[in-house]
């Protein structure tokens, strides 16, 4: 037999579990929110809109992705986890310079804005056909400290250079190292594969060959002096820096991931360097400590309260008995208590 004073503690118990869940749904009726300090991103994201970046050489589900596929499949997963406050603007990158498509736009309020921007970025945006990815990195930097001095910058490439890049010739970084704060994400795979075409549907109509594409070294830094030798000979310091007879590149026609140049042009301009080996792992990127910053954000109470709703919800539907039986084992291990 139930004594009269257990079973009243238990009403009164899970009448206070009620109360609360009541307060609780009409307090989340009137959208609380609170201003707190929390940590929030700012992100330039820079996608780089070059052919190299047609080649499928991801698997996601089961299904081969493009480079460019895959990199906006991580785009989209960063920017869902992402905290409240925290700002985006998207970029893209072809030929030497980036385009900002969409300016900073705070995560939560516009991400349906930054999603559907993101989901149609598209090779067929590019407005030149060459990939000079030093260059672009560099206007990506110069472009961040105009647009705001505390966005961070995640360029996205494979490091595809087209025309080839002539050996010793990278163009010089004129900024400061680390002046700009960021990462530079690696996409492709390590095997070359070739580099698709497609018609005006996007549909693919085949590869490109090596009689296609440029098999030289054509771009390089012009030097002040010339010897007379070069002269001679043709040297031109952007379009023929081994004079009329460069040595041919057989695999030109082919494209895959140049983590080497990548991390050489991290190392020069201070930023850091990462492989995309999974969609996800932009997200935690994006996310990192260190490329934080502190400000006053709302914060939307109703998830918290939504919680606490469950949570009480779940200890109103637990049958009395279970109760009883947990009120029945602490009174008897506090008699046990006394006796010892």
């Amino acid at each position: 037999m139930i004594p009269s004073n257990l079973k009243s503690s238990l009403r009164d118990y899970r009448g206070i579990l009620l109360l609360i869940i009541i307060v609780m749904l009409v307090v989340t009726m009137f959208k609380p929110m609170v201003r707190l300090p929390s940590p929030v991103q700012r992100w330039l994201i820079v996608v780089d809109i070059t052919q190299s970046m047609n080649v499928s050489d991801y698997w996601v589900d089961q299904k081969s992705v493009s480079r460019l596929e895959f990199s906006k499949r991580a785009i989209r997963q960063a920017l869902s986890h992402l905290p409240c406050g925290s700002e985006v603007a998207l970029g893209v990158f072809t030929e030497r310079s980036i385009v900002t498509v969409l300016k900073p736009l705070e995560v939560c309020e516009h991400f349906n804005a930054l999603d559907d921007t993101v989901a149609q970025l598209d090779w067929r945006m590019a407005w030149a056909a060459d990939s000079f990815v030093a260059h672009g990195l560099y206007d990506a930097i110069s472009k961040v400290k105009k647009i705001n001095e505390n966005l961070r910058l995640a360029f996205i490439t494979d490091g595809h250079q087209a025309p080839l890049l002539s050996e010793g010739n990278t163009p010089q970084f004129e900024g400061k190292a680390g002046q700009v704060l960021g990462i530079i994400l690696g996409v492709g795979g390590s095997k070359p594969a070739p580099i698709p075409k497609f018609d005006e549907k996007n549909n693919v109509i085949g590869y490109w060959d090596k009689e296609e594409v440029m098999r030289f070294a054509t771009f390089g830094v012009n030097r002040k002096t010339q010897s007379v030798l070069e002269m001679e000979e043709g040297y031109h310091g952007r379009n023929a820096p081994h004079g009329n007879n460069p040595a041919e590149e057989e695999s030109a026609h082919l494209s895959a991931l140049d983590a080497t140049h990548l991390a050489a042009l991290a190392s020069l301009t201070g930023l850091e360097y990462s492989t995309l080996h999974h969609p996800g792992a932009m997200s935690a990127i994006l996310n990192a400590s260190h490329f934080a910053t502190w400000q006053p954000s709302t914060i939307d109470l109703r998830p918290w309260l939504a919680i606490i709703c469950l949570i009480m919800a779940v200890l109103y539907l637990v049958p009395q008995r279970v109760y009883q039986q947990i009120r029945r084992l602490v009174l008897l291990r506090r008699k046990n208590e006394v006796f010892n």
